[in-house]
């Protein structure tokens, strides 16, 4: 008999690519607005766009969309031209529509766990695109319960934990994302498990203050399976 109740991933920059399309896209931004100002100087005035319009728009690749048309009318004074929307639409639909590409030790991991441990998907972001990506991705037959949520904060866990009937602190959460995979599910009385990325987009950083109970940093997603052994 497991002692987790639940083992709960992220998915994007977890189990998928997902910044690199939106790296990219940061650099194509400012490479078409170089004639106004400094790519690198565009791409972040993007960035803060995102940032501010999280609260509004939430998070995903529509909002980054209306953020790129948004910055695009501010850093060129209103005069930028009905052309250059259409492409900056055609890059958000061809983001929406990019190939999953699994990170390396997904699926071995996942088989692993399944069977031993019963495996949630818990995501945030567009409801559409993401459930596109889930199904995409071939891994939906691993998870019992998939959960696309606006954001991830202590009490989202809890809900996700009662409505599949374990118990939080006996739930293991693991994700690339310091800020909103580990430390809410750690608040919340469960065990986070920290799992590195390449990239990290500067909003979900945060630091692990230290000696934090219920925290684990693994090499890799493998590693993930090795803490809910331990753990159970």
């Amino acid at each position: 008999m497991s002692g987790l109740d639940l083992v709960a991933f992220d998915a994007d920059d977890t189990l998928w690519h997902n910044l690199i399309h939106f790296e990219a896209a940061e650099k194509a931004f400012g490479e078409m607005f170089s004639h106004v100002l400094p790519p690198d100087d565009g791409a972040h005035a993007l960035a803060e766009a995102e940032k501010r319009n999280i609260s509004l728009y939430g998070f995903g690749v529509k909002s980054f969309t209306l953020s790129m048309i948004e910055t695009a009318i501010d850093v060129t004074g209103g005069t930028v031209d009905a052309a250059t929307i259409s492409k900056l639409i055609k890059m958000g639909r061809t983001m929406l529509d990019h190939e999953i590409e699994l990170l390396p030790h997904v699926e071995e991991t996942l088989k692993a766990l399944h069977g031993r441990h019963r495996l949630l998907l818990v995501t945030k972001g567009d409801l559409h695109h993401q459930e596109r990506k889930v199904l995409a991705s071939g891994l939906a037959h691993y998870f019992e319960g998939v959960e696309i949520v606006a954001d991830k904060k202590p009490e989202t866990y809890e809900r996700i934990c009662r409505r599949h009937g374990g118990r939080v602190e006996r739930t293991l959460m693991a994700g690339n994302s310091i800020r909103s995979d580990v430390l809410p599910m750690i608040r919340a009385g469960g065990y986070g498990v920290y799992v590195p990325f390449d990239i990290l987009w500067d909003h979900e950083h945060e630091e692990v203050p230290e000696n934090t109970p219920r925290f684990f940093a693994v090499k890799d997603i493998r590693g993930v399976a090795e803490v809910a052994g331990r753990l159970g």
